[in-house]
């Protein structure tokens, strides 16, 4: 799909909009075109201090979790999303595998990861990959900024 822009965190206070790779999709992801995205205190964190905890950026970061856009592309094996669709992200992408996640409490996954938290590059850009499971409908009268 060639390139988009982001803003990129190099180190604190140093964040740049730059051209960057549009994500390429698998066969169960959907491509999202954002078309809102909230500002967490975790990504002003980031911002101005480089790190939480043990997240530190130490390399290239493109910040954002929270975010709400449309899809714009999907893989062939993806069931339920279709091309069009407002959608917004679930931003934590869990195992599937461990018992928390089969039995339905997967916010305890232990490997959990996140948009925007290092090493995972998040959605203050102009598209965001995700798997089908983490992608959810907006209902028709809810707004971009609302999702």
């Amino acid at each position: 799909m060639g390139k988009m822009r982001a803003a990129v965190l190099y180190k604190p206070l140093d964040m740049r909009i730059e051209d960057v790779d549009v994500p390429r999709i698998g066969p169960r992801d959907v491509l999202v075109r954002i078309k809102r995205v909230g500002v967490c205190g975790s990504d002003v964190h980031f911002y101005l201090h480089g790190k939480i905890g043990s997240f530190v950026v130490n390399k290239p970061l493109i910040l954002g979790h929270e975010c709400s856009g449309e899809v714009a592309e999907v893989g062939e094996r993806v069931e339920n999303v279709r091309v069009g669709q407002r959608v917004v992200i679930e931003p934590g992408f869990t195992c599937g595998v461990c018992e928390y996640c089969r039995t339905g409490r997967y916010n305890l996954c232990p490997s959990v990861r996140f948009y925007g938290a290092p090493p995972y590059d998040g959605v203050f850009s102009e598209y965001a990959l995700a798997p089908e499971e983490n992608i959810h409908l907006m209902p028709d009268n809810m707004t971009y900024e609302e999702g």
